[in-house]
């Protein structure tokens, strides 16, 4: 008898064993047979164009993913790993700058805590470990003809953007988020990303798709739908941006888009870029407010990186010049009703009728006043500060230099970065 009952306490602890050796070394998810194939490609691409919102991180009825934070590279992989793990796909992706070292579901850093919860810890340690250059070494370029939802566009070291759709008239819809990294909503636009694909040597850049986790490690050639057609049509317009949108949307279109409805598409892709601006510039200057109550006049190269806008006000800058060329594409306007062009036009237009300011502020007021939603200043107003220069990319500038409100050049004692 006794003899019995000591084999029964051994086999109960052997079992016991099992099982806080299975519990202790739980995936984030497990995967089963699933793997990544064409078929759960199509289911992804339903998923992003059905599910992917603006507010995916802020809602309280998803606690697993709210309040998140996240940039713009985070919110793309994040992306790729909430429908991995809805749907048990293996997801496996490279550590930024690290050879070798991955970011997979089945790491076991987190094996106390329950699944969903293990999927929250795994997303804040991603987001600490991924960039715009790590989305070029988990992604690949494809044809301009494939673009679907669920794919991406990367400019490395700069900015990335979700493609959510396609409309109609071949014009995709992007979703973004901004640094730095903190729980927010998303920002989404129907317009092309305004960047153009130039990297023909190394591929870095442009319009791309994941790779499956089994192809993490392979070329981009040997990936399925790889094609580098867009860096040989970038090459061929000239990098010029109207002229290379104008290719995808011919390719990706059910319908044409008339003149009026391209320029009044740019004229609110305009506006709306603009106000980002307004966000990252306030964003800089709290930041520095807060500082300084700390007692530190000047921001680290991490800070300064972050709040800085250099980049970001090229590419407002040559949007700008871009709808100034379809606002001019029309030749000679008699119609008294102001129409998109007519309102782009005022944006340049040395000499104004009487009226079109108010039209313009009605448009895209930009109430750059923290503090004061009353105080704007319009697209006009922003194109002549750009335009003579006055604008200060510096996160250390004055408000005024900020926007170029002021004649006075900024002269920091600040180390910029």
């Amino acid at each position: 008898m006794q003899q019995i009952i000591k084999y029964i306490i051994q086999y109960t602890l052997l079992i016991s064993g099992l099982l806080i050796s299975v519990t202790t070394y739980a995936d984030v998810w497990k995967t089963g047979n699933n793997y990544w194939n064409g078929d759960w490609e199509i289911k992804y691409q339903n998923w992003v164009a059905k599910n992917w919102k603006p507010d995916f991180f802020m809602s309280p009825a998803k606690p697993q993913y709210y309040r998140i934070p996240h940039d713009c590279a985070d919110a793309i992989y994040l992306m790729r790993a909430v429908f991995s793990y809805e749907n048990k796909l293996p997801f496996k992706i490279h550590y930024l700058n690290k050879k070798g070292k991955y970011i997979t579901n089945t790491m076991k850093k987190w094996d106390k805590l329950p699944e969903d919860q293990r999927f929250r810890a795994f997303s804040r340690f991603l987001i600490d470990r991924v960039g715009t250059r790590s989305l070029s070494r988990d992604s690949f370029p494809i044809a301009l003809s494939q673009i679907k939802a669920g794919d991406l566009y990367v400019e490395p070291g700069t900015h990335s953007y979700a493609i959510t759709g396609i409309t109609e008239t071949g014009v995709t819809a992007i979703m973004s988020s901004t640094t730095p990294a903190s729980p927010k909503k998303m920002i989404q636009l129907y317009s092309f990303p305004f960047f153009i694909p130039h990297d023909a040597v190394g591929m870095t850049d442009g319009y791309r798709r994941f790779k499956w986790a089994r192809n993490i490690d392979k070329p981009a050639q040997q990936q399925p739908g790889f094609s580098n057609e867009q860096y040989q049509i970038a090459q061929k317009v000239g990098l010029n941006y109207i002229p290379f949108t104008d290719i995808i949307a011919k390719k990706l279109r059910r319908r044409e888009e008339p003149l009026e409805e391209k320029t009044m598409r740019l004229m609110h892709s305009l506006c709306s870029f603009a106000k980002e601006r307004v966000n990252y510039v306030n964003d800089g200057l709290a930041y520095l407010t807060r500082l300084r109550e700390q007692g530190r006049q000047c921001m680290n190269a991490k800070e300064y990186d972050y709040y800085s806008t250099p980049s970001r006000d090229k590419r407002l800058k040559r949007f700008f010049e871009e709808v100034r060329n379809i606002a001019y594409s029309g030749g000679q306007l008699k119609e008294d009703v102001v129409n998109a062009q007519i309102l782009a036009r005022t944006i340049f237009h040395p000499e104004l009728p009487d009226g079109l300011l108010e039209e313009l502020d009605s448009f895209c007021g930009l109430a750059i006043y923290p503090g004061d939603d009353k105080r704007h200043i319009n697209l006009r107003q922003l194109w002549e500060a750009l335009d003579t220069n006055r604008i200060s990319s510096d996160p250390h500038a004055p408000f005024v230099n900020r926007w170029g409100l002021t004649d006075q050049k900024y002269v920091g004692s600040c180390k910029t970065y």
